[in-house]
């Protein structure tokens, strides 16, 4: 009596060939709102003529709305490239806190290379 033959599970199955126009269009509200976070962070870091300052709200907020609509809509649309939406609305909610933003980055930075150069001495 011969055994069954044993069959690759679903997910060991080689990846099937995709053009790129079927990768775009598969992901394309979470593209969507990756650029529009993206756009929206440039905007309000052109317009902000202090670093640390607070942007302006009638700048940065509908931004950030827009791009939670598109976020949410991908992610009702269970859209692939999760990824690509939450970076995307991360850019847009940090372009509402700008000021703090940076601050917070620059001081992470600064701590990171200073314990760098001290475990490197020490």
């Amino acid at each position: 009596m011969t055994a069954p033959p044993l069959l690759k599970p679903p997910h060991l199955a080689p990846a099937e060939a995709t053009s790129r126009t079927a990768w775009l269009r598969a992901r394309a509200l979470s593209l969507a709102a990756f650029g529009l976070g993206l756009v929206s962070f440039m905007i309000v870091s052109m317009s902000q003529h202090e670093l640390w300052a607070t942007p302006d709200w009638r700048i940065s907020l509908p931004g950030f709305v827009v791009t939670a609509v598109v976020a949410g809509l991908a992610l009702a649309r269970r859209a692939k490239g999760w990824p690509f939406w939450l970076c995307g609305l991360g850019l847009a909610g940090a372009a509402v806190v700008l000021g703090w933003f940076l601050m917070i980055s620059i001081i992470v930075g600064v701590t990171l290379i200073v314990m760098l150069i001290l475990h490197a001495v020490m």
